[in-house]
């Protein structure tokens, strides 16, 4: 029972940072917001909520000047783009999606636990 009870908060504990993620995503091209997704290891009672979008870390912590931390590359670069033009850019700005939605979750994750652990006493 605590098993199933765990997989079922799982579950509903990552569908609720899934859905704040997504909401929170800035929209260029969609392909980041529409990857976002959620996993639950059943076995090892984990539960993961990402993407497998190569540039997602880029988007969530910034890069160059701009990343978080001061951890990105200083003095700017240029890069070829796929029409191959050539551009210029101190970096990205971060624009965090999923670390905010589970903070603004974590209370409402924390009430769930509570709510379906209470129901084995």
């Amino acid at each position: 029972m605590l098993r199933q009870a765990t997989i079922r908060w799982l579950f509903q504990a990552c569908m609720l940072v899934e859905g704040q993620a997504v909401a929170l995503t800035k929209v260029q091209t969609s392909r980041l917001r529409n990857s976002i997704d959620h996993y639950v290891d059943e076995e090892e009672l984990e539960g993961y909520v990402g993407t497998n979008v190569e540039y997602a870390v880029y988007v969530e912590f910034g890069t160059g000047e701009f990343a978080e931390n001061g951890m990105g590359r200083k003095g700017g670069w240029v890069y070829k783009d796929e029409s191959g033009e050539w551009y210029f850019t101190w970096g990205q700005e971060p624009q965090p999606y999923l670390r905010p939605a589970f903070r603004q979750h974590k209370n409402d994750i924390q009430t769930l636990a509570k709510e379906i652990f209470s129901e084995l006493i």
